[in-house]
């Protein structure tokens, strides 16, 4: 089990929140491992993706608990199904160690971590930066002068070498029995509820605000439970 923070104050999620908004997919996904506490202090982007992804299932459920409620269009029908899945059940055991061999090449390869995703944008260039030495025989190979069947190689084996990196849901169309893998992603699911959680706190302080001339640390030193009670009483 990952350790992290075991709780937020609404203030410091808004925080949080505020932090994420202007950046990207994989700038988020670090923000929120490095909130989740489950890592050194500047070494979370350096972590393999898969765990920062465990860290990131137990924030979720440190913050929002075990259950998952997901939605997905079924790519046979396009109809969507939704489902419901444990923060359990996306736990997924170590992967493999050992070289990637291609075309009589021995490659040493690492998996991918949010560095190498803030760093390039080119796939050759990602997979390159996951080489972390390569032999022919005795002889060294420098990375850069590859071939891109080797490289294929090493797409190839990311999965295997951090599969918490590459979690899929086993989906079953009822309505055209079609059968697949959708793709989770912890980082982009976690961001969309702490997003939607956000908004609602904020729309309302900002009732409360205009309804009481509350300040936005005033409406949060209030209870959820006498919240909810001032908001019912605004409203009437």
């Amino acid at each position: 089990m990952i350790a992290v923070a075991p709780s937020f104050s609404e203030a410091e999620l808004l925080s949080l929140w505020e932090k994420g908004f202007s950046l990207g997919a994989a700038g988020r996904a670090l923000a929120l491992a490095e909130a989740g506490g489950g890592a050194e202090p500047g070494t979370a982007a350096d972590l393999p993706i898969g765990r920062r992804d465990a860290i990131l299932l137990s924030l979720h459920e440190s913050w929002f608990g075990e259950r998952l409620r997901c939605s997905v269009t079924c790519p046979s029908c396009q109809g969507r199904l939704e489902t419901e899945v444990s923060t359990v059940d996306l736990r997924v055991s170590a992967g493999t160690t050992g070289p990637v061999l291609s075309g009589g090449l021995e490659l040493d390869v690492r998996p991918v971590s949010t560095a190498d995703l803030l760093a390039v944008r080119d796939r050759r260039a990602l997979l390159l930066r996951c080489v972390r030495s390569a032999r022919k025989g005795k002889r060294a190979v420098p990375p850069a002068k590859l071939p891109e069947e080797a490289l294929d190689a090493v797409a190839a084996a990311l999965p295997e070498l951090d599969p918490q990196a590459d979690v899929s849901l086993g989906m079953s169309c009822a309505s055209c029995a079609h059968e697949w893998g959708a793709p989770f992603d912890i980082a982009g699911y976690l961001w969309a509820v702490l997003d939607t959680h956000a908004r609602r706190l904020l729309y309302e302080i900002h009732e409360l605000a205009t309804a009481y001339g509350w300040t936005e640390r005033e409406v949060l030193s209030v209870g959820p439970a006498r919240r909810r009670f001032y908001l019912e009483a605004a409203r009437t």
